[in-house]
């Protein structure tokens, strides 16, 4: 009888040592998830601080490649003509260069200090953005006495990193022109269609093979890939071994945000 009494107190702390024992490696089960959990948490801040910092090392790049080493070429340049200038015995011709000079060194140092403070404002009217495509091919027909004809059409306003983008794409092609195209006349054409801006850079300079200076990993058009892939539009490199060269930039005229 006494066995009968005992027994079903027996069942009970049984049981509930068997639960008591579930739940401890249910508790620990739990415990090893949530480590783990903040293990592949951890591991997840680690790379997305690592493709931060990688998506924010390009865009400095992009930052002073567009401002100091397109000013400071475009300054050397120009340095360059007052040297033949004044070996040739022109000096008022060279000093009227040293004067742009001068002003390019003060715009390309305004330029920098803004991509640094990244200080903007909404929007660039068409004028603007004319106006400053116009005083750069000035600055390039000056520095280097290649004609550069212009056209601009139906241009709408722009936010301004969009037209800063413009600018400095067209920038880069007039640099890569001066230093390497071998050319007597260049092309600036700008105009909008529907919804799409389409920007053309041309030279009747001696071409080259894309396929080689890929290879060779020049900066200048890896770069404007780059910056066309950025503002959703697309970039065209048309060119051969004396055919001269041709910079096609196709871009939406709406942009969805900003671009750095």
């Amino acid at each position: 009888m006494a066995l009968l009494y005992v027994l079903p107190a027996f069942v009970l702390v049984v049981v509930s040592a068997l639960r008591q024992a579930r739940a401890r490696v249910q508790t620990q089960r739990l415990l090893q998830e949530l480590e783990q959990a903040h293990r592949q948490l951890a591991d997840d801040a680690i790379r997305l601080e690592e493709l931060t910092r990688a998506a924010e090392r390009q865009r400095m790049a992009r930052e002073l490649h567009d401002t100091l080493a397109q000013g400071l070429a475009g300054l050397i340049l120009q340095l360059e003509a007052v040297k033949a200038h004044l070996v040739a015995g022109r000096e008022e011709r060279a000093l009227e260069i040293v004067i742009q000079a001068m002003g390019r060194a003060r715009t390309s140092l305004a330029t920098a200090r803004s991509a640094i403070d990244d200080l903007r404002t909404e929007t660039m009217t068409p004028t603007d953005l004319q106006h400053a495509l116009e005083e750069e091919t000035l600055r390039f027909t000056a520095a280097t006495g290649i004609p550069c004809t212009t056209q601009f059409s139906s241009l709408a306003p722009v936010p301004e990193a969009f037209g800063e983008s413009i600018m400095r794409s067209v920038a880069e092609g007039l640099l890569n022109i001066a230093r390497h195209a071998q050319a007597s006349q260049v092309w600036v054409c700008v105009a909008q269609r529907d919804q799409e801006l389409a920007i053309e850079v041309r030279d009747n300079g001696r071409g080259f093979n894309p396929t080689a200076v890929a290879q060779q990993g020049h900066y200048g058009l890896p770069g404007l890939r780059e910056r066309a892939r950025l503002l959703d539009g697309q970039f065209a490199l048309l060119t051969a071994p004396g055919e001269g060269t041709t910079l096609r930039f196709l871009l939406p005229a709406t942009r969805r945000g900003d671009i750095r």
